[in-house]
């Protein structure tokens, strides 16, 4: 990784969360596609440092347990599905969906460690997702405003990046890069909005359409005058991005706000997989229908596009907020909301204080600064 470059001239400053690799928050990750685990099928994921095994069980659910049998450490993913239970290839014993051993067949009784972490497994937008816990605190992240309609859900194909995920995350909400990246000159005013959980943070970005030239101007008188998008991230694991806000075609009629969704997981130090999710409402008429599925075809070609040069950034960013300009307070406020998450498990070294104000201790050294410290140096920063 390249953090380790130029550490004499621009040493690197770990921070509690925020692009940490040591540290893994609490959220939904997601792990792949529905459709590739069939009932009776087990399939191994690695991601966090961590691997893990998903098994459909006869009932058609999915469940997870940590890869390895507790018994002599053998990979659960070579093993069998029987009825709801994983049977573990080499000495055939069984755990159910909670990591409980069901069976051994040589009639020994089963030894209190004779037990598995479970985490919580879900399927939505036909894609699985796990929590990094048995029991997770809340839903799937969704569109609020869509959580009780039908919708179509496109995932696109997942791509990677070399960067840390909270690292990427930050283009969904830096727009200086509009301008100089994808030469779309608009001046865009930010507001945030953090939620009292500390799970949950929105940005919002609102300016005028460019009167440029003539092309601008029409499209400018075209779509009201005004352009927004806003960005909630859940968790710092799930993205949900709005475009085409507050426009108003001829200024008389409400466009219907594209949303695009990114899944964040790491898959081990130095790599991040992005899935891509575009949703859009599903119509009762079939015309309305026709639409929406036109519109989430054409969100998937502008994405394509904008998503290769963002590329040349994060694919070679050695990410240090060191000189943070006033117009930069949306980075850094997302720096912050990142660095009070809370921990999960699979995190190997760190102390932090998460939204709770709870100290939180794990084992191992840690050359992290407490968060206030990073936060007041933002602050300063910032300005």
């Amino acid at each position: 990784m390249r953090r380790e470059q130029n550490g004499s001239t621009q040493p690197f400053k770990t921070q509690p969360v925020f692009n940490n690799w040591d540290v893994v928050n609490e959220g939904w990750y997601f792990l792949g596609k529905s459709k590739t685990i069939k009932v009776g099928a087990i399939e191994p994921f690695e991601l966090c440092g961590q691997r893990v095994v998903v098994f459909r069980g006869a009932d058609g659910r999915l469940r997870a347990l940590d890869a390895f049998c507790p018994h002599m450490g053998t990979d659960l993913a070579i093993g069998k599905v029987v009825d709801n239970d994983i049977r573990c290839f080499f000495h055939h014993w069984s755990f159910n969906g909670d990591g409980e051993c069901t069976d051994i067949p040589c009639g020994a009784t089963v030894p209190k460690k004779a037990k598995l972490q479970s985490y919580d497994v879900r399927e939505r937008y036909g894609l699985i997702w796990i929590w990094p816990g048995a029991e997770a605190a809340h839903e799937v992240p969704c569109y609020p405003e869509l959580e009780d309609e039908e919708v179509y859900a496109i995932c696109g194909r997942s791509y990677i990046r070399n960067c840390h995920p909270t690292v990427n995350m930050i283009n969904g909400l830096d727009a200086q890069h509009l301008k100089t990246v994808h030469n779309i000159s608009i001046d865009m005013e930010l507001q945030t909005q953090e939620a009292s959980d500390g799970r949950i943070i929105d940005f919002q970005m609102t300016g005028p359409l460019p009167q440029e030239n003539a092309a601008h101007r029409l499209m400018s008188k075209m779509m009201g005058g005004s352009y927004a998008y806003s960005m909630r991230y859940v968790d710092a694991t799930v993205g949900l991005l709005r475009t085409m806000e507050k426009v108003k075609w001829f200024g008389k009629f409400e466009a219907e706000p594209t949303r695009m969704m990114f899944a964040y997981t790491p898959l081990s130090k130095g790599q991040t997989r992005v899935q891509p999710i575009f949703i859009a409402r599903k119509p009762a008429s079939i015309l309305g229908r026709l639409k929406s599925y036109s519109l989430l075809l054409a969100m998937t070609f502008g994405f394509l596009w904008l998503r290769d040069e963002d590329g040349k950034v994060y694919d070679n960013i050695r990410f240090q907020p060191n000189a943070l300009l006033k117009i930069d307070k949306g980075v850094a406020r997302f720096v912050q909301y990142v660095n009070r998450l809370k921990l999960s498990p699979w995190s190997t070294t760190h102390q932090y204080r998460g939204p709770s104000r709870g100290l939180v201790s794990l084992p191992g050294p840690s050359t992290a600064k407490e968060p206030g410290a990073v936060v007041r140096e933002i602050q300063e920063d910032v300005g």
